[in-house]
């Protein structure tokens, strides 16, 4: 599709990509102006935004109302959101992995054309609970983003969000009622859906996974985050339901690492999906503690999630029922069986021989 680069003309920095017209019909050459003077840091900036860009056109995830400006007056969300990348990661200590993936995570759902103001930004936020660590990330963003364009912060509830809880999770009627949506019109972005839900997998995971049996367990392979493992699906029947096994994956059109989460999360806002593709995966986790019960063991659990049993712990706490382990650990050792044994003897521990 051809590279994108960074050019001016009279004084005046641009983009310059082989983009979709924006009435669907094909692709051309085509400018976007920056609407910034060409001077050395100005230079830095549009090359960040040379990089996003080159990356939406590589993904597949391009749209033009993120990059066009309106002619109303104001600061529109794309102009300020380009304010607030040049303080935190041209001119701060942002990387940028973290911009495009913590900040921008939040900022690229508004409406880029739409203007800035105290109504847009409360609106903005209503979209999470305040108990959710997605309301505190954008509410601070938010906060910044208003002082640097000079418009009054809204009057909104503080973060609630209590550090180290697990929110913003779907149940499982409404991930079988998204993914049913999905297979109407997005055959490919149901299937990889299904998958990170009835197998707990990571994004990165969904391409490489294979089916080793009837019994539809999953195979994930090695060169992933935390090597090879098998995996069981949760719920069995969602296997037929979702008709994972036809295989509907997206075709891979980059090598980059983030590719499948970025086309993944534009697919799934363009649906309307209001959980983050992860989610699918930590419902997964909870769905193993309330299924499994006391007969599954945190160490079992951890495996098929492919991380260690510390992280699950950490993560997923408040899946895991106190007793769990407890429980798990006196039926493995058999103690049950000795304290009923026990208790036909009369409460002895040994024979009167």
């Amino acid at each position: 599709m051809g590279k994108a680069s960074v050019n001016a003309q009279r004084g005046r920095l641009y983009l310059l990509a082989k983009l979709p017209k924006k009435n669907g019909d094909g692709w051309t050459q085509t400018r976007i102006p920056m609407g910034l003077p060409d001077t050395p840091v100005n230079r830095k900036v549009v090359d960040k935004r040379r990089i996003l860009l080159q990356r939406q056109i590589d993904n597949d995830t391009f749209e033009w109302d993120f990059w066009e400006d309106t002619d109303r007056k104001g600061t529109t969300w794309k102009q300020a959101i380009e304010q607030l990348y040049k303080k935190r990661v041209i001119l701060g200590r942002t990387g940028e992995a973290t911009w495009q993936t913590n900040y921008m995570g939040r900022l690229r759902q508004a409406n880029m054309s739409k203007v800035v103001n105290s109504r847009e930004i409360a609106d903005f936020l209503s979209r999470w609970r305040v108990d959710q660590c997605s309301y505190k990330e954008a509410y601070y963003l938010c906060q910044d983003l208003c002082r640097l364009i000079n418009v009054p912060f809204p009057e909104v509830p503080l973060p609630k969000y209590k550090k180290g809880a697990l929110t913003n999770v779907p149940e499982d009627w409404e991930i079988i009622e998204w993914i049913e949506k999905a297979q109407v019109s997005e055959k490919e972005l149901a299937w990889a859906m299904g998958m990170m839900a009835t197998y707990g997998l990571r994004d990165h995971e969904l391409d490489d996974c294979e089916f080793i049996d009837l019994k539809h367990r999953l195979k994930v392979p090695d060169d992933t985050k935390t090597g090879f493992r098998v995996v069981v699906p949760l719920h069995r029947d969602w296997v037929d339901l979702f008709e994972l096994r036809s295989e509907r994956r997206r075709v891979k059109v980059s090598k980059a690492k983030d590719a499948t989460a970025q086309w993944l999360y534009h697919r799934r806002h363009k649906l309307g999906f209001p959980y983050i593709p992860y989610s699918l995966r930590h419902a997964y986790a909870g769905r193993l503690w309330r299924v499994g019960g006391s007969n599954l063991d945190v160490f079992t659990a951890a495996r098929l999630m492919g991380h260690s049993v510390k992280e699950h712990e950490r993560t997923y706490r408040e899946w895991i029922q106190p007793h769990t382990v407890a429980i798990r650990a006196e039926q493995a050792l058999g103690l049950e069986a000795a304290a009923e044994s026990l208790e036909h003897q009369g409460g002895r521990g040994y024979s009167d021989a």
